[in-house]
């Protein structure tokens, strides 16, 4: 298990001892206060961890299957 001396900003490389780091509750990395990204009262490490935190982490490959939203023939009369 890592230390404290092996925490970094995986953006700029700041230490614990140079900057207070926090940890991305989405992905686990490092970061430093100037590369946080802010939202609801909440810091992430990225934009898209935290669109992953509210709005759940999306699939690619499930794209154009159908679904609920897929538009659907009339129904034969």
């Amino acid at each position: 298990m890592p230390g404290p001396d092996d925490r970094s900003c995986y953006n700029c490389g700041d230490t614990e001892g140079e900057a207070h780091l926090e940890r991305c509750m989405v992905c686990g990395k490092w970061f430093c206060p100037e590369h946080s990204f802010k939202q609801t009262g909440r810091r992430f490490c990225s934009a898209g961890c935290a669109r992953d935190f509210f709005w759940g982490q999306t699939d690619e490959d499930d794209e154009g299957e159908d679904d609920d939203t897929t538009q659907r023939d009339a129904p034969e009369r």
